[in-house]
């Protein structure tokens, strides 16, 4: 993905919106894309331009940032998104549970363990 970054960048420079809605059915916002690819420099730049991190999930096959990083292993974005504040499950309104269940199916265990001391 060269130059994704400066991509990204100059998108941000010309106005794009941070916060577009996802498709209904398996859709995701950039910072749930780049949460779930693992590109922790698009997921800083995103939040740094008012991305939400707690944006809502597509209605179907959806995932919130933090969800899709805990079940695709991020490590490295789980900790980041946490500490501007995704410490909720948008949906179910309970602290994490969907992040900490995906992440124990698929077997990512610190993951977890990050996860339940939040």
């Amino acid at each position: 993905m060269r130059n994704t970054k400066h991509g990204v960048g100059k998108l941000l420079n010309h106005g794009a919106v941070t916060n577009a809605a996802p498709a209904a059915s398996g859709g995701i916002t950039a910072l749930q894309d780049a949460a779930i690819r693992g590109h922790i420099n698009i997921a800083q730049m995103l939040i740094g331009n008012g991305a939400e991190v707690n944006a809502l999930p597509a209605l179907k096959n959806g995932r919130t940032a933090i969800d899709g990083a805990a079940e695709h292993g991020r490590l490295d974005i789980v900790l980041m998104l946490l500490n501007p504040g995704a410490t909720e499950d948008v949906v179910s309104n309970k602290r994490l549970t969907l992040a900490i269940e995906l992440a124990r199916k698929n077997h990512h265990f610190q993951r977890v363990e990050l996860l339940e001391s939040q």
